[in-house]
């Protein structure tokens, strides 16, 4: 396995250095394996493309083995080719391997508010994709716990990576891309409650998952099922986070009467949505650049607005 991954990344960026013009590609040279070798991914100082650096496992147990990769990773410092791909606001607490479905759990404890959507996309996939060279290990889940949430039973997400998960685009002009999952929320049939709606995305170092989140509510689901909530004619006109709130500023389009859902329908359709994402807890609309005192004219739209689970379709048990 280590050997076919070598060849993959090598043959992939040998094409890569082929195809794109001379300043869009890191071009030094890949350091060649020797056994019990993988390639520990880094990220380069430019944030377009990964790194790989030459880490010679240690451990007897793949546990072990992956302490030592975690221990590697947080501690190599960064130099004039690359940096760590470990944030500030991350830390590495601990692993399990499961011998049976040959899948490692990491664990992580973080704080959202000091790590941006690049940052955060670059160690999931450094991570991830070097823990995956090992033979016996078959898929990757990260767990992260936010620090800022006591509520222990939503403070900690897992996402799950396997050798599928990530398309090998990294070095051209787009940078890395991943497949993910989004959760969106349309309306049931009767239009009378939301539905949570799960999407798999290609999401890569430029994509801002704010802005993907609602272009995705905006091209309505391909399930049955679900109703659309925003009308295909509505237009971003910006969207931002900051300090965990979202800055959605959309166009007239929204506001229009003829969508003959109800006004909190769409927009908590929208929130709820956005709130999905762990970088989200709070979501402000804005029309061209300003707040709105009333949402279609009856709704007080103002305000910040927190998810609202109450208007959300319970599966039944």
């Amino acid at each position: 396995m280590m050997k076919k991954l070598k060849w993959l990344f090598l043959m992939l960026m040998t094409l890569l250095l082929t195809a794109c013009s001379e300043e869009t590609v890191d071009t030094h040279e890949v350091p060649e394996l020797e056994a019990g070798q993988i390639y520990a991914f880094f990220v380069n100082t430019t944030k377009t493309d990964v790194y790989p650096v030459v880490y010679t496992l240690e451990g007897t147990t793949t546990s072990e083995t992956v302490q030592g990769i975690m221990q590697f990773m947080t501690n190599e410092g960064s130099t004039m080719d690359y940096q760590n791909p470990i944030p500030t606001g991350v830390t590495y607490l601990s692993n399990e391997y499961d011998d049976v479905q040959n899948s490692v759990r990491v664990s992580f404890s973080i704080v959202y508010d000091s790590i941006n959507a690049e940052s955060l996309m670059f160690f999931k996939t450094c991570v991830a994709w070097t823990v995956l060279q090992l033979e016996d290990v078959e898929t990757v889940s990260l767990a992260l716990t936010d620090l800022a949430n006591p509520d222990e039973e939503t403070a900690t997400t897992v996402e799950t990576f396997d050798r599928n998960s990530f398309t090998m685009n990294f070095g051209d002009r787009k940078g890395f891309k991943q497949t993910g999952t989004i959760v969106l929320y349309f309306a049931n049939e009767t239009g009378d409650k939301l539905k949570e709606y799960q999407q798999t995305v290609e999401i890569s170092n430029t994509t801002s998952l704010a802005r993907l989140v609602v272009e995705s509510l905006i091209e309505g689901p391909e399930e049955k099922g679900y109703m659309a909530t925003l009308s295909d004619e509505v237009k971003i006109n910006n969207i931002s986070v900051n300090d965990s709130i979202c800055y959605v500023d959309l166009s007239d389009a929204f506001y229009d009467t003829s969508n003959p859902l109800k006004n909190d329908i769409i927009v908590y359709s929208v929130v709820n949505s956005l709130v999905e994402l762990p970088t989200v807890s709070k979501v402000q609309f804005l029309k061209n650049g300003e707040k709105q005192m009333f949402f279609r004219e009856t709704m007080p739209f103002d305000a910040i607005f927190e998810r609202n689970l109450d208007i959300v379709e319970q599966e039944e048990e």
